[in-house]
């Protein structure tokens, strides 16, 4: 069966500093036509930084359109001509002064498909050394530290809303060889 949507034309709604709005008018596979209001991103990275003793570096920051204060992994966009991951050992470093001798790529996480074409690319960090934090001037995180099984036992239950980082942390457990 053919899915494929043609997009037929593209305007430029909206061109903001992260988020780019396009109005699409499409061709559906049925040959009617139909219009996809699309965000364009340039991509980001998150970042599980685990320790020898199944220890996770956690954020907490404000985040304005949920207006509360929220627990997640380091992450960040991609910087133009950065590799995603340059960008993550980046935006692990500046959020939280860690700096990781190994890393391992855990996949895309397509975070809303519908109407976002984002991807962050998720990984995980271990072989961990501490240096200084070093946020962006508009970035105000407290780094916390946690133990990986509490803090998905705090997913399990909902407390934490974050897709990326439970999408991560879960990964990470299942590479640990599962919940204990």
């Amino acid at each position: 069966m053919d899915m494929e949507e043609k997009r037929i034309s593209s305007e430029l709604i909206y061109d903001g500093i992260i988020v780019h709005l396009y109005k699409d008018n499409i061709s559906l596979p049925n040959g009617k036509s139909a219009v996809r209001e699309v965000i364009r991103h340039q991509g980001a990275v998150c970042v599980v930084a685990l320790d020898d003793e199944n220890n996770i570096y956690l954020v907490r920051q404000y985040r304005y359109p949920f207006a509360s204060v929220i627990s997640e992994i380091p992450a960040g966009k991609i910087d133009a001509g950065e590799t995603p991951l340059e960008g993550a050992a980046r935006e692990l470093r500046e959020e939280t002064g860690i700096v990781a001798g190994k890393y391992e790529y855990l996949g895309p996480l397509y975070t809303s498909p519908a109407i976002i074409d984002e991807v962050i690319h998720m990984y995980l960090a271990t072989d961990l050394a501490f240096e200084k934090q070093d946020p962006d001037e508009d970035e105000f995180v407290e780094v916390c530290k946690k133990n990986i099984y509490d803090f998905a036992s705090q997913i399990m239950k909902g407390i934490i809303p974050d897709a990326k980082t439970q999408t991560a942390i879960l990964k990470t457990i299942l590479l640990l060889g599962g919940n204990r």
